[in-house]
């Protein structure tokens, strides 16, 4: 299943732990990893992209959602983007009621969220290997994101 997953931690130290867990993941070929990046909120509540994955490039929708989370373009994330395309923009907005919202409840100042876009054949795998780290994961599929765009 192609899916965009959000994992919430604590504190760097964690994130950077799950992130490490996520790779090897996709290293063992148990997901495929196709794009990620580390975001942080701030004091202020306004989330900031930290890192960007070297590898590989997020797609327009998850690049929305994270403006959706920040509230304003970062200009790594942006150097990084491609055309617009209307229909992610859409698909993120109808789904900032559900997964967007979700994510914003937990995502507190001070934590720190890796969004990867992946392709997992089995969620408990990647929950198993989170959570235990203390991360909360959210994930939405490509599939959902379409069907919320076509409502």
């Amino acid at each position: 299943m192609h899916c965009m997953l959000v994992v919430v931690f604590d504190n760097e130290t964690d994130a950077t732990a799950g992130k490490t867990e996520l790779l090897r993941l996709d290293h063992e070929g148990t997901i495929s990893v196709y794009g990620y990046a580390v975001i942080k909120k701030n004091p202020d509540d306004v989330a900031a992209v930290t890192q960007l994955d070297s590898y590989g490039t997020l797609s327009l929708c998850a690049r929305t959602f994270l403006e959706s989370l920040s509230d304003q373009t970062d200009v790594a994330l942006e150097a990084r983007s491609q055309a617009s395309d209307e229909t992610a923009h859409l698909s993120v907005a109808k789904t900032r009621k559900g997964f967007i919202d979700d994510v914003r409840e937990v995502l507190l100042p001070h934590r720190v969220a890796i969004v990867a876009e992946v392709q997992e054949e089995w969620p408990p795998v990647v929950d198993s290997r989170l959570e235990p780290i203390g991360g909360i994961v959210f994930r939405w599929t490509v599939s959902e994101i379409q069907d919320a765009a076509e409502t």
